[in-house]
């Protein structure tokens, strides 16, 4: 792995920024830590290029469940062993950088797509054409193959249905007096879902933006952690309501009988999908490739729907309990935009909402 590499990638992401990819979509609860250090046996490929260790090692950003769900269903289908780390995105690009001099990682799996842009862009990924590439949504995957965003999480409103009566149609209904210091949102610091969603939707509303979010401040806005820490005020009825938080989260508890449910805005939110992608230094690169094609594949892809996560493949519906992709209205924003003023749109954001 390139040193100056991975050093850029952190300093451009900023590490206020990678904490914040880092529980973006985490679960926290389930964020096991699963030691990737035994590399097994190293056997040499029927090509030649390259020697496989034997045990094809993932390094993903769960979400919990998920992440187990798919390998388990991997290894009952290759045969392939696999050692998996899990955590937040940012403790895999810092144990990724704390193994610089002796990469261990084959695959990894983050939460948010500006640092998989800022990897290819740093040469540290290879490319791999999947068979089923042709089958995404456009814009989920580098049009290079050098990564592809297999599963995908919207943000929205998520509120407490016994706190609220009629579900808010856009951002702006939380700035009225009956929310008035019962709104949260997902601490931009920690959550690189909602630090992308501010960006991308001052990427769109311009001033009108930065007017909205003022008006929320006014009305009590407040940060509360990570995208799971936001959702239990809901649950717990601190907060009657929380912007910009993840929906599978929202769709997971519904299931678990909590009274909470979430509206997607008509003027629009953010898709984040899910990059998934081979390391260039990984030693296991044939087994890496098939497990790309594994989570893009019918059986991997209904995996993601069981879990409320939106399926990459346009062939492969969302859970029949969730709102499907189509249904969801977007903000106009590019990941160009969001990777290049994101950290400035971050700081201003700030200084309106503590």
């Amino acid at each position: 792995m390139k040193r100056h590499s991975m050093k850029a990638l952190l300093i451009g992401l900023g590490m206020v920024a990678v904490t914040a990819c880092a529980q973006t979509e985490m679960e926290q609860d389930n964020a096991a830590d699963q030691d990737g250090g035994d590399t097994g046996d190293a056997e040499e490929t029927a090509d030649g290029d390259h020697e496989e260790t034997g045990e094809l090692t993932i390094y993903t950003a769960g979400p919990g469940g998920m992440a187990e769900e798919l390998v388990e269903a991997f290894e009952e289908g290759t045969g392939i062993s696999v050692d998996m780390y899990q955590g937040t995105t940012g403790d895999v690009l810092g144990r990724l950088e704390a193994e610089q001099g002796n990469p261990i990682a084959d695959v990894v799996v983050l939460a948010s797509m500006p640092p998989a842009m800022q990897f290819k862009e740093d040469g540290m990924i290879l490319p791999y054409e999947s068979e089923y590439a042709d089958r995404l949504h456009d814009g989920w995957y580098d049009e290079e193959h050098y990564y592809y965003g297999f599963s995908a999480a919207a943000l929205g409103i998520s509120y407490n249905t016994n706190m609220v009566d009629e579900a808010p149609a856009d951002w702006s209904d939380l700035a009225a007096s009956e929310f008035d210091g019962q709104i949260a949102i997902p601490d931009p610091q920690q959550s690189g879902t909602a630090r992308d969603f501010v960006a991308a939707y001052i990427q769109q509303e311009g001033d009108a933006g930065w007017e909205l979010f003022e008006e929320l401040s006014e009305n009590g806005l407040s940060m509360e952690g990570a995208n799971n820490p936001a959702l239990q005020t809901v649950i717990s009825g601190a907060n009657s309501a929380v912007m910009a938080g993840v929906d599978y989260m929202v769709y997971n508890n519904i299931e678990s009988g909590e009274p909470i449910d979430i509206s997607f805005p008509e003027s629009g939110t953010t898709i984040t999908p899910r990059p998934a992608f081979i390391l260039d230094s990984a030693q296991n690169v044939d087994s890496a490739q098939q497990y790309i094609d594994f989570i893009l594949s019918d059986a991997g892809q209904e995996i993601v729907a069981d879990n409320y996560l939106l399926p990459a493949r346009t062939d492969i519906d969302a859970h029949e309990d969730r709102a499907g992709y189509d249904e969801i209205a977007e903000l106009d924003f590019d990941w160009d935009y969001l990777e290049e003023n994101g950290q400035d749109i971050l700081e201003d954001f700030l200084r309106i909402v503590r």
